[in-house]
């Protein structure tokens, strides 16, 4: 009797301590970024999770008044470890326009209460970085006159170099200010070359400061190339910039804030199919796996940071969050071309990291979120192609799992199988939702998807797209089903998901069967028959200006011209970069540039071809990947109207 009464005097006492009414806080805005907000609504109560946060912005010009965008997620604080996380909803806003403001509307509701509460807020994106306000130029011809120029540094100063070969390592340790930057700049396309002269252990330029661009430079032969040293800088850009035969290209320190990376060439020193389990003794010396894993292309640590259309190849890791808590870090339109690991590190992210529109070709583990500390944390409309081992990583870091990760509308090809997740780990409260996972036509052991992880009990996993059809397992701890057909009559997974045939992709594209050989980046676009066409679920502000019934599933909506992938044309930014029809709202005010997108290569002002044979991959496939984008199909209106 005395154990009834313990048992039930502690059933009263966690009855009385929960409290399933949502008790909503002031909101917050996250550090904005060139094309997004991140929101968070403090909270306490709702332990059900049965309440709801919608979200509304608009700028005061946009047609049609208010907007919708995805919905607030909860976070779920009580599953994160190794980090804390109050109780709060969250989200991020999209593709909105540089150095606007918008108004924020959250509606919150909750049937327990009910509450039923609507609360704006406002927020301004960033501009795009721009020239000093009151510039002052410096011409430099030489190493020494260059390292003068960088002591003497005064913010407007635009220290200008001539074409020519500047031999060794340099620093600065002014700081220019928001509006008069301190910019570095060669005076002609990468034709000022900054050399280290094969120097280990060392930084080719080192930039003790904050409002510092780096532009229109070649930077080659060193440890690394670009080190921003300060914790807390402020506002620095690498832009326009090819870094070459370095193990580190572009590096960061703790807490800095605002930082712009675009448009850079990027080779490192790691040739395909070096990758993280590689037994070559040319890769992994002395049979020691990991060895490049932190050869990194880009790292950021902090928040508020855009890393855009970089091209990038040869290294561990592409790009990476390196600062645990990030929150507000984007990673758009950028084009890896080979990673030994991952393409995309949002590891240590708490929320509002966004890796959108990215492309990525011969890559290890693809997009890592090794761990997400509550989230949410988006994986939107990327391309993977050529995966060898998983094209999500959704590990553990120790025992702290990974929490709040949100994946969708992504297109993955790769061999061996459509799916590939494998931890010894609970990944928890993630969300798969209308994507494209295309595998081989031949499954080895059966299983054209295998989540090889505990359980995924807490996730959201439908609507997407599979092929080919065969055993699908959702955690060793859950359900292996024998066909696709089974897993949709299960009613647990994937119960609005379609199962592909080989004609889902344009030239009946299927994940290769080898996949140490070093495909050609391409886009892979639907055919004009697949079965993957309205097949999506709606998520405002990311796919609702769908052609047809529904939105397509995968990166690109059928008769969409692609994004830009990798650097843009000169002239080409955040103010007027085309997006495609895929998206709601890319370019200023929500509009839609219609037509040719471009291609993603090196090029025009930034990353001509002069010198750059010296890379893993070579530039010669600039030409292939040209044609290829010229011959792939395109359906028109009237095919695509038939077929609805």
């Amino acid at each position: 009797m005395k154990t009834r009464v313990i048992v039930a005097m502690i059933l009263l006492a966690r009855v009385a301590r929960a409290d399933d009414v949502l008790h909503p806080g002031t909101p917050e805005l996250d550090p904005p970024t060139i094309n997004a907000l991140g929101v968070v609504l403090p909270i306490t109560g709702d332990d059900n999770f049965n309440a709801s946060v919608t979200v509304r912005y608009w700028n005061g010009s946009l047609e049609g008044g208010f907007r919708d965008a995805m919905p607030l997620q909860h976070v779920h604080s009580e599953a994160v470890t190794g980090f804390t996380v109050s109780p709060q909803f969250a989200g991020s806003i999209f593709d909105l326009a540089p150095n606007t403001t918008y108004t924020i509307e959250l509606h919150i509701t909750d049937p327990d209460g009910p509450v039923d509460q609507t609360v704006q807020i406002m927020g301004t994106t960033r501009g795009v970085p721009g020239d000093p306000a009151h510039p002052h130029v410096v011409n430099v011809a030489d190493a020494a006159a260059l390292q003068a120029a960088l002591d003497a540094a005064q913010p407007g100063d635009v220290i200008t170099l001539a074409d020519g070969t500047y031999s060794g390592t340099f620093d600065l340790h002014a700081s220019g200010t928001a509006i008069d930057p301190i910019v570095i700049r060669g005076a002609a396309s990468q034709g000022a070359i900054l050399d280290g002269n094969g120097c280990t252990g060392c930084n080719v330029i080192e930039v003790y400061a904050s409002y510092v661009h780096v532009e229109q430079l070649t930077i080659q032969h060193a440890s690394r190339a670009i080190r921003f040293q300060t914790a807390g800088a402020i506002g620095d850009v690498v832009r326009r910039v090819h870094i070459r035969d370095v193990q580190l290209a572009i590096g960061s320190n703790p807490d800095q804030k605002d930082f712009y990376i675009a448009d850079n060439l990027l080779e490192g020193r790691l040739a395909w199919p070096c990758v993280y389990t590689s037994d070559d003794p040319a890769c992994n010396a002395g049979g020691q796996h990991g060895l490049h894993a932190n050869d990194d292309g880009i790292h950021v640590e902090g928040t508020g940071h855009v890393i855009a259309h970089n091209t990038i190849s040869g290294f561990g890791d592409a790009m990476k969050t390196e600062q645990d808590g990030a929150v507000s870090i984007d990673f758009v339109g950028n084009d890896v071309l080979s990673a030994y690991d991952n393409g995309i590190e949002l590891d240590g992210s708490a929320r509002n990291t966004r890796a959108l529109r990215n492309r990525f070709t011969n890559t290890f583990a693809t997009l890592s979120f090794q761990p997400i500390f509550g989230g949410p944390a988006y994986a939107i409309r990327n391309v993977l192609v050529n995966v060898a081992d998983e094209q999500f990583k959704l590990h553990a870091r120790g025992t702290t799992p990974t929490v709040g990760a949100v994946i969708l509308h992504n297109t993955i090809v790769r061999g061996v199988r459509a799916v590939q997740v494998s931890s010894a780990d609970v990944p928890m409260y993630f969300t798969v939702e209308d994507n494209l996972f295309v595998g081989p036509s031949a499954i080895g052991d059966a299983h054209p998807v295998r989540w090889d992880v505990p359980s995924v009990s807490t996730a959201t996993i439908d609507y997407d797209g599979i092929f080919p059809d065969g055993m699908m397992e959702f955690g060793y701890d859950d359900t292996t089903y024998a066909s696709f057909a089974a897993m949709v009559a299960g009613g647990k997974f994937e119960p609005h998901g379609v199962l592909l045939d080989s004609h889902a992709l344009a030239n009946d594209q299927i994940g290769t069967a080898d996949w140490t050989q070093t495909l050609t980046p391409s886009t892979p676009v639907l055919s004009s028959s697949s079965g993957a066409i309205d097949r999506g679920v709606v998520f405002p502000n990311v796919d609702d200006a769908f052609k047809g019934a529904a939105p397509d599933l995968g990166a690109i909506e059928a008769g969409c011209d692609a994004p830009i992938y990798g650097v843009r044309p000169p002239g080409v930014d955040e103010t007027n970069e085309p997006s495609g029809c895929g998206a709601s709202s890319g370019t200023p005010d929500g509009g839609m540039i219609p037509g040719d997108a471009g291609v993603g290569v090196p090029g025009g002002g930034c990353c001509d071809a002069r010198g750059s044979a010296g890379g893993p991959i070579a530039l010669a496939l600039v030409s292939a990947v040209i044609a290829a984008r010229r011959r792939r199909p395109r359906p028109s209106s009237s095919s695509r109207r038939a077929r609805r």
